[in-house]
């Protein structure tokens, strides 16, 4: 995409945007504030009670953050997940994320699983993600429907999204 200039942008713990020190921007008119987005690999995986959970990405874009991940029924090929979790996500200085919506694409066994978040004021920050209940449901054709089956247990996730330097090199490498 000849002429597509990719300017990388940093949200510092001030809540400042800066053009990444290095990175290869001209004189052209910066993006607009609510143009500039991020995507984190979160990669955590926690498994109770036969139910494997993974957070895959944190996604910010305006004033909002999307949290993705995968849910892994096993031993269990008669149900399937019946709806979306809560995922209670707070920051580090003990700040609740406002969850927003969530949505679930169950395939059998395995179910890809979003959440919406209202953006937290600092981004670059540690989290805990927690998750107390997940309800299954019997997916076999042809039968009576079940009642949902919830399974309790306590899926808890740490991660850490890169602080501003860390995110500032990742972006300059990433624009060479």
């Amino acid at each position: 995409m000849k002429g597509t200039r990719i300017i990388p942008v940093v949200e510092e713990s001030s809540g400042r945007r800066d053009a990444v020190p290095g990175s290869q921007a001209d004189s052209a008119a910066p993006v607009a504030l609510s143009a500039r987005s991020w995507a984190f690999a979160v990669n955590s995986t926690v498994d109770s009670s036969n139910i494997e959970i993974s957070l895959l990405s944190f996604v910010v874009v305006g004033d909002l953050a999307r949290v993705t991940g995968l849910i892994h029924v096993r031993n269990r090929p008669d149900v399937r997940l019946a709806s979306v979790p809560d995922l209670s996500l707070t920051t580090a200085d003990g700040s609740s994320l406002a969850c927003l919506s969530g949505h679930v694409l169950p395939h059998g066994a395995m179910a890809w699983v979003s959440w919406l978040f209202r953006r937290p004021a600092n981004v670059l920050t540690d989290y805990e993600g927690r998750i107390e209940r997940v309800d299954l449901e019997h997916h076999t054709g042809g039968r009576v429907p079940r009642p949902r089956q919830p399974q309790r247990g306590t899926w808890v996730f740490h991660f850490t999204l890169p602080t501003a330097p860390a995110a500032a090199t990742m972006a300059a490498a990433l624009a060479d």
